[in-house]
């Protein structure tokens, strides 16, 4: 199993595009086989600050996320748009609860 977040920054004034362009990325991988969780959060301390929090089945279901179309459409997208490079963390779980 595959669990990562990326976190990103929108710059001043254009965190409502960055907003639409992040939500059009969960519908389309929304429809990847082996994307088990793709979750978008928005801060409410930090104006423009977002959170993937992603899990994919294996190594191959993230490798063809990467590798779709609409991910490399989203870097092309996010151009100019982020204050800084996307953060990206990979985690091992431990233990948690489900809803």
């Amino acid at each position: 199993m595959i669990i990562l977040t990326a976190a990103l920054q929108a710059k001043k004034g254009k965190e409502t595009e960055v907003e639409q362009i992040l939500v059009h990325m969960v519908s389309e991988t929304a429809q990847e086989k082996g994307a088990l969780e793709y979750r978008l959060h928005k801060s409410k301390n930090n104006d423009g600050s977002f959170l993937f929090y992603e899990k994919y089945s294996g190594q191959t279901a993230f490798e063809n996320h990467v590798a779709s179309a609409h991910y490399k459409q989203l870097g092309e997208q996010l151009g100019g748009l982020l204050a800084k490079e996307p953060i990206i963390d990979f985690y091992d779980f431990i233990t948690g609860i489900t809803e």
